[in-house]
């Protein structure tokens, strides 16, 4: 299995193409853990990154992070079809109504899911 993980952040927040430039990266054997991933369509770009996104935690709770890789050799796999997403915003805050969310970010957001 081998995972990324970006340190925790303080405010300000940095923009996320700076903290996952020097993210750590894990490399582990024979763990065992659950793999929980979804996979977003096309359309939802600029709201969340289409296509897959799995995140590992092992069995002790001790070690995980974003999938960049692994193989498996025995496993149970459970699908989940979902018709709905919801997005929670934060609620009646002056930071996040003072925030501009109109610039693209797709060209840095594709740049942090290559690494």
């Amino acid at each position: 299995m081998k995972t990324r993980s970006v340190p925790g952040q303080q405010k300000p927040y940095p923009p996320l193409k700076e903290v996952t430039s020097n993210q750590p990266e894990f490399n582990m054997k024979n763990i065992s853990g659950t793999i929980v991933g979804f996979r977003c369509p096309p359309y939802v770009e600029g709201i969340n990154v289409p296509g897959y996104h799995l995140h590992f935690i092992s069995s002790d709770r001790t070690q995980g992070g974003h999938v960049l890789s692994f193989e498996i050799a025995a496993g149970k796999c459970e699908i989940d079809v979902l018709n709905q997403y919801f997005l929670t915003l934060p609620a009646n805050t002056k930071e996040f109504a003072e925030t501009d969310l109109s610039r693209d970010r797709s060209k840095e957001l594709k740049d942090v899911e290559r690494r």
